[in-house]
């Protein structure tokens, strides 16, 4: 994918699987958890950690050439990791020039509580993005294959090694058809 412009298109989700692919194969990651920090800073993203408002969970801010991701140091590590796969996939679907504070040539794509409401569809695009980062299909796929059956209890062990939420990871394997819909 390009960074550019694509405001609020609808994105399969099979692209944004392939896209996650893609980056996985090209940073050689092979297994739970995946390290989004590396990720970002292999392609030249830095991470800045800083506390800030409660609803803030971070921000894509690009000046110029340089781009970098904000993240409220405040949340837990699990809750920071989403943020920045959530910020990454603004990065590659090229949502940087849409629904944007721009000032100058200064660009800002924020995560807060609108991120999570499902009504922009670069929001809902950026939350499957992180999910399929965090917990690509093929990994949790293998790894529930190993513990089958899976209860509540597997799942939380599946969240540790994943470094997720408990939700997060119910929710993923219910979607994947492992535990009952939730």
């Amino acid at each position: 994918m390009t960074d550019s412009c694509k405001a609020h298109v609808n994105i399969p989700l099979q692209q944004i699987q392939q896209e996650v692919k893609r980056l996985l194969s090209r940073n050689n990651i092979l297994k739970a958890p995946v390290p989004v920090f590396l990720i970002a800073n292999n392609d030249g993203i830095s991470i800045r950690e800083a506390p800030t408002a409660a609803n803030v969970s971070g921000a894509l801010v690009r000046s110029g050439p340089a781009v970098f991701i904000a993240v409220n140091s405040v949340h837990h590590t699990n809750r920071q990791r989403f943020t920045v796969a959530h910020e990454l996939a603004h990065y590659y679907l090229g949502h940087l020039n849409s629904d944007l504070h721009v000032d100058d040539d200064f660009t800002i794509k924020k995560r807060d509580e609108r991120s999570s409401l499902a009504i922009d569809s670069n929001e809902i695009a950026a939350n499957q993005f992180a999910a399929e980062l965090l917990m690509p299909v093929d990994f949790i796929i293998t790894d529930a294959a190993e513990i089958m059956p899976i209860d509540q209890e597997k799942a939380r062990r599946l969240a540790r090694k994943y470094q997720v939420s408990e939700q997060a990871m119910t929710i993923r394997l219910s979607n994947l058809g492992f535990l009952p819909p939730a």
